[in-house]
Formats: structure tokens, sequence, C-alpha cells
């Protein structure tokens, strides 16, 4: 009988991490239920598969160079998909695949992800399989923490590999992904469940988490499953699911125990360094200094693809790649207001070559040629602008041109008006940024480095830190965003200034249903959007954020990728399936 190839090991490979879990490599449900303590050991275990590098597919270690951890291939499929990063050109590294939306199902970042969630559920299904209920307040966490373990490694799945939700509503014939819901699921042949019955499974495991955690403190720590996060994955599926009233109904549940960081703020730029301990944070993955893939390869960390602190020294100065930029029109939302706390945190700019202190740069996307969908960018020196009317006049390829300082919804803008100028395709009025200058890479020198310091300076070190999977921020933009579509226009604004207060966005800088209209909002569904594109960047929620609300991404920026708009029912957005499943279990691929 065909087997999922994710479980088709004879045990629950579960490996070692160094916060007292247990290597239960040959744990078997058998010998769960032999020995009930050690439903422990291997609930611990399932927490290490989030950071560990594992071998797979026959190889001596997690080739190549410990890349292969599970967050660190999620939030780079994620986020690289969005809006909010932009990569400077290939790579030998497989994420640069899914980032121009060609994923290549045979290759390690696809197939790992898959195979690793898949064991997360197995090991979850042995766990709930063998745990007795109301045995003692240490077993019904961990009954909890199984539950919510499973419904986050099919939440995964049929995000990452199914069409949205939203998108299933009108298309019932869109293919979901494989799910097991408990031991005997797996002796039955693999098929792709509906998008609909897995998203009600993953509400129906959530809901088991909170019976058994809430108001159970047996494990009380953010680095272990609460009730408290049970609820705030709850609150995003729903979400996911346009379940609005039910997403209100568990963010005001939550928000009515909300630690006072959630109005009042915190240390944004500490906040990276301490997840693990800073009020804001509901749940997070900890690594520690003596984790194999840290000590052998930091720089196959999630920060080190963001930031290299060789010459910043914010931290211990270690190298990073820093290949994951910024995108300009993510700087862009930010810099409507300089006072913004999260942007002054994580926000590193390359310094400038001596001869262009206190200069300016312009810089822009481009297509690499008329007939190439492919986008690249321009990047213009040592500018200063004009005394009588602020623009910019440069030079690019020999032809002068003139950025003109206009007002577009309050906001100041860059206009080149030329029909020959190669800015967004060629378009009559095109828009350009511009920055303080900065250095460029040498290798071509077309892309301004704009590093993020958001998954850095845990224990000091530049590429360590402890990622927050679910944070009150999240909750309360999930509420606003429910708000919105309730068209509850003053709840939505009230959540969004929450937030924006707490960043140093005070007075004037709080939206209003006034101000909203004069800043170029028509629908207060967008002006959540942006707020949580800014609270939440790159933390692997904007891609989905904006394709469930069936909107297009808009990628016509400087980058490696393909220039244009990805549409909400482009069928890529499911990511194609590892073949390696499709060979073992016979189920069909994703179209294309």
């Amino acid at each position: 009988m065909k087997k999922i190839f994710a479980i088709c090991f004879a045990a629950v490979l579960l490996a070692s991490c160094n916060m007292d879990f247990y290597p239960s490599d040959s744990m078997t449900s058998d010998q769960l239920a032999a020995n009930p303590a050690a439903g422990v050991y291997t609930t611990d275990g399932i927490y290490a598969l989030f950071k560990d590098a594992l071998a797979y597919k026959g190889e001596s270690d997690a080739y190549p160079n410990g890349r292969n951890q599970y967050l660190r291939h999620y939030y780079q499929i994620t986020e690289l998909r969005s809006d909010n990063v932009t990569i400077s050109g290939v790579t030998s590294d497989p994420f640069i695949h899914p980032y121009d939306y060609q994923e290549v199902p045979t290759e390690e970042n696809i197939y790992y992800t898959w195979w690793l969630a898949y064991k997360i559920i197995y090991a979850a299904n042995s766990n709930i399989a063998v745990i007795k209920p109301g045995a003692t307040a240490e077993s019904d966490h961990l009954l909890g923490e199984n539950y919510f373990l499973r419904a986050l490694g099919h939440f995964h799945m049929v995000t990452l590999f199914a069409m949205p939700y939203v998108y299933w509503k009108d298309h019932p014939e869109a293919m979901g992904v494989i799910e097991h819901h408990g031991m005997d699921t797996y002796a039955d042949a693999p098929k792709r469940a509906s998008i609909g019955d897995i998203y009600d499974h993953i509400v129906d495991d959530l809901k088991e988490a909170v019976k058994y955690l809430d108001g159970n403190n047996e494990r009380a720590s953010r680095v272990y499953v609460s009730a408290d996060a049970a609820r705030a994955l709850l609150a995003r599926v729903y979400l996911y699911m346009e379940e609005n009233d039910k997403c209100i109904e568990v963010c005001d549940e939550l928000m009515a125990h909300a630690p006072s960081a959630v109005t009042e703020g915190y240390d944004y730029a500490a906040y990276p360094t301490k997840t693990y301990d800073i009020n804001e944070t509901i749940w997070c993955i900890k690594p520690n200094l003596t984790d194999w893939f840290y000590t052998e390869h930091p720089q196959s960390s999630i920060g080190s693809m963001y930031y290299n602190d060789t010459n910043f020294k914010k931290f211990d100065g270690d190298s990073g790649w820093g290949e994951h930029y910024w995108s300009e029109e993510l700087i862009e939302l930010f810099q409507r207001y300089p006072q913004d706390k999260r942007f002054a945190a994580y926000f590193v700019q390359d310094p400038p070559a001596e001869e262009n202190i206190g200069k300016l740069m312009v810089t822009f996307p481009i297509k690499t040629s008329p007939t190439n969908t492919y986008c690249s960018g321009g990047i213009v020196h040592g500018l200063t602008p004009s005394e009588q009317d602020g623009s910019i006049t440069f030079t690019y390829n020999r032809k002068k041109y003139t950025a003109v300082p206009t007002v577009v919804n309050g906001y100041t803008q860059y206009i080149v008006e030329d029909k020959t100028f190669v800015s967004s395709g060629n378009s009559v009025q095109s828009k350009v940024y511009v920055r303080p200058d900065g250095n460029v890479r040498s290798n071509g020198g077309i892309f301004p480095i704009y590093y993020n310091t958001k998954f850095n300076g845990m224990e000091g070190k530049s590429n360590l830190t402890a990622p927050a999977l679910l944070r009150w921020g999240e909750v309360v933009l999930n509420r606003a965003e429910a708000k919105a579509k309730k068209g509850d226009i003053q709840g939505a604004l009230d959540d969004v200034n929450i937030i924006r207060r707490r960043a140093g966005l005070t007075g004037d800088a709080e939206m209003t249903s006034r101000n909203m209209t004069e800043r170029g909002y028509s629908d207060v569904l967008d002006v959540v959007l942006d707020e949580r594109r800014m609270e939440l960047c790159f933390e692997g929620l904007r891609y989905f954020d904006v394709f469930r609300n069936r909107k297009n991404m808009d990628r016509r920026f400087m980058g490696f990728h393909e220039f244009g708009e990805i549409k909400w029912t482009d069928p890529r957005l499911a990511m194609l399936i590892p073949l390696d499943e499709i060979n073992a279990s016979g189920i069909p691929q994703n179209p294309r």
C-alpha cells in the first residue's frame, strides 16, 4: 500500500537539541504507550524539529552548510514571495526559485519543508494517540500542545501547497493537501483532501488545544505552546476563512488579559535579541548557542540572509550573507512617518562612500529589455537637490532626467516625466526613489544595500534570534481587519492606532476616518493592510495577507524577479508538491 513519503520511516525521527529536548529517534507509538512519561520528551522533540538542521534523502548531514532548517525555509518561502523583499541577482541557494514563483519540486527547500511538516504531524498524532486525557495537569498540557502542533503543520501545508481558502470558496474543486488526523489514517492510501475540510479540522484541533491548555500553567513559557498561542493561531485561521465574527470573538478573549506591552509598546530594537523574554511574544522557537547549526554554520540562520554585521558592529561583528533587502515600496511606506520606531529599529543602510556623504541617490526599477519580463535596477549616486524646487537631476545611460517632487495623497513622491524613461515599464510618469546616498555591491553596482535586523542579536550574536511565530501585534491587527470587513470603520481604526501609538505615531500620525481619505485611502481595509505590512514585515505573513484579500501582488520593484503583478487567482500561489511525494503516493500535482 502506498504511503506518504514523509512518514515512510519506521519511527518518528525527533532530533535532539539543547533545551533538555530528548533525542527520540527510535521511539515508536507502541513504545510511547508503554512509557507515558516519554510524551514529555517526544513533544519537546517536535519543537526541536522547527530549528534543527536534519539530514535527509540519504545525506550524511544536513547538506549543504546546515541550511536545511524548517523555519529558515519557511520564512524564506513565505516572505520572498511577497512585495517586502528584493534580491539583487541569481544565487545557488534554492530560495531564488520560490522568490520568482518558479519553485523546483526536486529542490531541497520544497522537499524539506513538506517532509518536516508531515514529520511534525506524524509525531503529534503519535503523542495524541497515547497521552491519556485527564491523567495529570502535565499530560493535559502536553495533549493540548500536540493538538496545536498538528494544527500548525496542516496549516502551513495547506497555505503553502494549496490555493487560498477564499479561492476555494469560489472554486470548490481546488485541491488541498494530504491530512492526517489520527494514527489510523495512515493505513489509507494518501489523497488530497479538500481545502475546506482541512481548515475545518485545523479549527477543531485548535479548539481541542484551547480546552486542554486553558488555565493550565504546567509549562508556562513563551517557548512552549500555551492557550494564548492556540487562540492566537485560531484567530488567524478564522481570519483566513473570513469568519470575521469568530475572529473578533477570539481576539476579544485574548485582549481581555493582554500584557501592557500590547498598548504601551516595547523596545523594538531589543525585541529580536530577547523575543523569548518580552511580553510582545506569545510563542517563539528558541535556538541555543550550542545548537549544531549555529556552532557550525551560523551564516545559515534566518538573520544571516538579511544582514551582515561586519561593517556595523551592532552585535558581535559576525558576517552574514546579506542577500535579502528591503523593497523600495516598503521603505516608502515607512518614510511617510520618520518618527516610526519600527523602521529606525530594523533598517540599516550600507554607509556611503566618502565623496557621497551628505548627498542623495536615485534608484528605480527597470526592465532588462523591452521583450524581457524580468526586472533589474538603476541607481545614480552623489546627487543634490535643486535649491529652487527640490527637484533632482541625474544622468542615466548618457541621458539627463529630472525627478520632480510631487505631493500625492499628502506624501512626497519623485516623478520623472519622460516617455523614454525605462522606470516602471516605459510609463510617461515614472516614479523614482530618492534616498540618502549609500554604497552598493561591487558585483554590478545596481542595488542599494538595505539591511534588516529583525532576526539578529540574540545573546549579542549577529546571526541568532528566537523567531516569534505568534505575537500580540498580530492579534490586534487580526481584530482590526475583521472589523474592517464587517464595516466597523472606527473599530478598525481604533485597533490600528493601538499599534501606531506604541510605534511612536501619535497625534496627527494616528489614522482617522477623515485623514485616511486625505492620505489616499478609500477603504479602511487598505489602512489595516498597510499597518500589517509595516508591523509584521519579514515575518512571513504579507504573502498571505495580500492574496487572501483577493488582491494582486505588485512586484514592479527592483530585484531579480519577474516585473509585474501576480494575480490572486494565479495557480502558482499553490506551490509545486515535491516530486518524491508525487512518485510515492500518486497524488496529483498542482497545475501550472
